[in-house]
């Protein structure tokens, strides 16, 4: 199975951000499923059910203290994926380097920074100067949350077009 450790969006928020968007989607091609709002803090990859158990036992052993996230507006990697992004966070940082400390196998080189943020839409780059246009004539209201667990997901596409499923919350 396909993992990675996240912060799940409060369902509220997801709503609040599909809400917004919907004027935006001239096609179904390209969107996240709401459901699937996440900001992932570490990919895994293919793993089996022993791993995944001792990831949960690690989990378990896991500490870290509640904070706020803010919500950001609009951007664009390279004119392809549209994300939310989420207002730079000393704690968010934290909490990723420590995730990272503490599931070190599972780290990669990266040679692009950390930049927190939701992933809405992937797509063609013929769809860019719509969207651009189409968010610059309006803003989503910036949304605060606190981050009180992290989650383990399972990437799986399942009948309600749904990617990402939580196998574990670990609480702070």
């Amino acid at each position: 199975m396909r993992l990675f450790l996240g912060i799940d969006i409060p369902v509220e928020i997801k709503t609040e951000i599909d809400h917004f968007l919907r004027p935006l989607q001239k096609s179904q091609k390209g969107w996240e499923n709401p459901h699937d709002y996440h900001q992932t803090l570490l990919f895994i990859g293919e793993t089996s059910e022993t791993v995944l158990e001792q990831i949960k036992l690690r989990l378990k052993q896991f500490s870290f203290a509640p904070f706020l996230l803010t919500l950001d507006k609009f951007y664009f990697f390279n004119r392809r994926i549209m994300y939310l992004g989420i207002r730079p966070s000393a704690e968010l940082l934290k909490l990723k380097n420590l995730i990272d400390e503490s599931f070190s196998e599972w780290v990669r080189p990266e040679s692009k920074p950390f930049i927190p943020h939701i992933t809405v839409k992937r797509w063609q780059r013929y769809e860019y100067d719509d969207l651009a246009l189409g968010l610059s004539t309006r803003e989503l209201p910036h949304r605060d949350f606190i981050v009180s667990s992290i989650v383990l997901f399972k990437s799986e596409k399942d009948q309600e077009d749904k990617k990402y499923h939580a196998l574990y919350r670990k609480n702070f």
